[in-house]
C-alpha cells in the first residue's frame, strides 16, 4: 500500500510555539514531495490566516492547500475534516495518512478509517501516553521519520 496523500493539523503537527516551522519537518516534506505525496493542511484558524501561517513558516510550496473550519464547516479535528480533506486530494483512506497532535484528532482520524501518525508536542504526557496507544504511528520529533 504506497502512501498517496498526508493531512496535516497546522497548529499542532507543522508550526513550533513560535509560527516557524517545527525541526526537522521541511525535511519529511521534502521526501513526500519527492515520493509525490499530495499534502494538505487543516486549521481551526480562517483559510487566509493558514495560508499566511504556511508561507511566514517557509512551507507553503510543499501543500496543495489549505482546508478550514470557516471553509469546511466543521471542527478541523474532526472525521468530517479529514474526509471533505481526502477528496480534495482525489485520495482514498486506505491511500492517506492524518498527522495530528492532539488525541482527540488522533481518535477522530481512526474513527473515520484513517492511518494516524501521533506528533509529539503540544501534547502534556499524559495525553501523549494515549495518543500512543491509539495512533497507527508515533513521532516523538521529525527526526524519527528519516531514522526509520
Amino acid at each position: 500500500m504506497r502512501l498517496q496523500s498526508a493531512i496535516f493539523m497546522l497548529e499542532d503537527t507543522l508550526l513550533g510555539d513560535d509560527g516557524t516551522a517545527r525541526r526537522g519537518l521541511e525535511k519529511v516534506l521534502s521526501l513526500f514531495k519527492m515520493e509525490s505525496v499530495w499534502m494538505y493542511a487543516v486549521t481551526e484558524k480562517t483559510h487566509a490566516e493558514g495560508e499566511t501561517e504556511l508561507k511566514k513558516a517557509g512551507l507553503a510550496d510543499y501543500f496543495r492547500g489549505v482546508l478550514s473550519e470557516d471553509i469546511a464547516l466543521c471542527p478541523a479535528d474532526s472525521g468530517k475534516m479529514f474526509e471533505r480533506t481526502m477528496k480534495r486530494l482525489h485520495s482514498e483512506k486506505a491511500d492517506t495518512v492524518v498527522f495530528a497532535g492532539r488525541l482527540r484528532a488522533i481518535e477522530n482520524a481512526k474513527d473515520a478509517g484513517f492511518r494516524t501518525v501521533a506528533v509529539r508536542g503540544v501534547a502534556e504526557e499524559e495525553e501523549w501516553n494515549k495518543m500512543r496507544t491509539v495512533a497507527t504511528e508515533t513521532l516523538e520529533q521529525y527526526e524519527d521519520y528519516l531514522a526509520e
